[in-house]
């Protein structure tokens, strides 16, 4: 199967490509209709045999995000979006050389977890913070408290999905593995498996916390090596996330060194 970023750009014979490259993308969709069926089997658990279904789960992506690339060269290709610091970035096709702290920082800090339905703000930076220092109070190495600080960052291009619709957009969770590698690429990160364990284990306990502090009548609050209650809620989030930046060794933009103050909602 064509790999996404095989997919060329408009060229001089964009028009023909445009025609044909939907076609193969759709025939290609089409032909995973068996390992479909399949994995609503293995889920369900009525058909275990051989099947993997993250990999199954992987062909879903790698299709969608063809159909993607295709459906974007029919219209010349995918667009971008403008961002906090002047630059452009295209979500779907990204160039590392795009991504800036601050316009992640700014972008993050607006967004609220939970898709807002929480007892008041809380924002995804914040959550990123909070899993960097889960992660340092667990023992895990400067590259995993990096990567607990970015593991959310492509939110910054995509916006945040709660995590059961999240599960059902293979063509959302291409684009959020693009972006990841992006990432890692841009503030020159080297991931190890056992630091994606750790960072994955970590996000999901925090997650965990905060649910239960924002809907207390449904979850239990998880045991954690750093409480969320340890984090400044005297400083703006965003300011909170490139301090945090910094102390990890992660380029900041100069203009953003000082910290600004401000209101801040906490989960306390």
């Amino acid at each position: 199967m064509t790999e996404p970023n095989d997919v060329a750009g408009p060229g001089p014979d964009s028009a023909a490509d445009a025609g044909s490259e939907p076609t193969r993308a759709l025939a290609e969709l089409e032909a995973l209709e068996e390992e479909v069926a399949r994995l609503k089997r293995v889920v369900r658990g009525r058909d275990v045999g051989d099947a993997d279904p993250d990999a199954v789960r992987t062909r879903f992506e790698d299709a969608a995000a063809h159909l993607q690339d295709a459906l974007a060269a029919a219209n010349g290709g995918h667009d971008p979006i403008d961002t906090r610091s002047g630059e452009r970035i295209t979500p779907l096709d990204p160039d590392p050389e795009s991504i800036d702290l601050e316009d992640v920082a700014h972008a993050l800090s607006n967004l609220s977890r939970f898709t807002g339905q929480g007892t008041d703000f809380y924002s995804v930076a914040r959550h990123a913070v909070h899993v960097s220092h889960e992660v340092e109070a667990r023992g895990g190495t400067l590259a995993a408290q990096r990567w607990g600080l970015l593991h959310d960052a492509s939110e910054a291009y995509l916006a945040d999905v709660p995590a059961p619709v999240k599960r059902t957009l293979p063509g959302y969770t291409r684009a959020e593995k693009r972006l990841h590698a992006a990432v890692r690429e841009a503030f020159d990160l080297e991931v190890s498996a056992a630091d994606e364990r750790l960072v994955d284990a970590a996000d999901a306990d925090v997650g965990r916390y905060e649910l239960s502090v924002h809907f207390p009548a449904f979850h239990d609050r998880p045991a954690l090596e750093y409480e969320g209650d340890a984090l400044d809620g005297s400083v703006a989030d965003a300011a909170l996330y490139r301090r945090r930046a910094r102390e990890l060794g992660l380029p900041t933009a100069d203009q953003f060194d000082a910290d600004s103050t401000g209101s801040s909602e906490s989960t306390r």
